[in-house]
């Protein structure tokens, strides 16, 4: 395997096709299915526990760093990660409106109703 260091890659790039299994806990699928966020050696998702992946969500609106995303290439066009797939899994339920964060009001909001402004930013931020 080899290891990949991207700086320009989008969280709309990332969460293009992203699939969730919600038994499992587990980020599948992203970047159009050419990355597995969540291959067998990482631990299941735990940031929906403590409402981390609000605080994921929050920190990409505020552009915040959220630190280095790190991908293994395994295959032509395929990748997995090795670091950030708890970040990629809150992008990826994020958009799909599985939790949501406080608004200015402090009022639940989820992606699907979030102001156009607001998602362009998020979709922009780099990973």
């Amino acid at each position: 395997m080899k290891t990949s260091f991207k700086t320009n890659i989008t969280a709309k790039e990332i969460c293009d096709g992203f699939v969730y299994n919600e038994l499992e806990g587990k980020g599948l699928f992203g970047l159009s299915g050419k990355l597995t966020i969540q291959p067998e050696y990482q631990r299941n998702y735990i940031y929906a526990e403590e409402n981390r992946e609000a605080g994921v969500i929050e920190s990409v609106l505020k552009e915040y760093p959220i630190g280095l995303i790190y991908f293994n290439i395994v295959g032509k066009d395929k990748f997995e990660v090795l670091d950030g797939q708890q970040r990629i899994t809150s992008f990826g339920r994020f958009i799909t409106d599985k939790f949501a964060i406080k608004d200015e009001n402090g009022m639940p909001q989820i992606f699907g109703n979030m102001a156009k402004d607001k998602q362009k930013r998020f979709w922009k931020q780099n990973c």
